[in-house]
């Protein structure tokens, strides 16, 4: 299956407050987006679009324990990258094949930034490396991907900026 069946969404900043995020995503040409308290994971969130750079969904907890509060104590950072697929099931069956072990950080829940489209955090590791990354896979398209082509590098330019705050 080439690609898994997977296309980029969306990289995910964790932050323990947006405002600076929000200025220097703006500062970028990103504009703001859809934005939401998900009572699920206790955070909360807002979409960044860019017309030629990959989304951004800046993540920040709420009151309470949230699942990001050990990363924002590192500061702000990029911590997963979200991709699409019709069928995750097969998506990661497909990367288990090529020798990747893929393991679930927990069921599918219905993304309230998405409209409820469920949701599953899966981190993806080989004999050898393991990622730093967490992958989030949406079972169901809302839109088509068109940024992938620079996530990667987008992501580790924004690390090291956002390492700077």
């Amino acid at each position: 299956m080439q690609g898994y069946g997977l296309r980029f969404h969306h990289l995910g900043l964790a932050v323990p407050a947006p405002q600076q995020a929000f200025v220097f995503l703006e500062a970028l040409g990103y504009e703001p987006g859809a934005q939401t308290f998900d009572p699920l994971q206790n955070v909360n969130l807002a979409m960044r679009h860019h017309p030629a750079m990959p989304d951004v969904e800046v993540i920040w907890p709420g009151e309470g324990p949230s699942p990001i509060d050990q990363m924002i104590k590192r500061g702000n950072m990029i911590y997963h990258m979200c991709f699409e697929t019709d069928d995750a099931a097969a998506a990661v069956a497909a990367m288990e094949a090529d020798g990747l072990r893929v393991f679930s950080l927990g069921k599918p829940k219905p993304a309230r930034l998405f409209g409820g489209v469920p949701v599953s955090f899966h981190r993806v590791s080989t004999s050898r490396l393991v990622s730093g990354v967490g992958g989030c896979i949406r079972a169901q398209s809302t839109r088509p991907a068109t940024r992938s082509s620079v996530a990667a590098s987008m992501a580790r330019t924004m690390s090291a900026l956002l390492s700077k705050w």
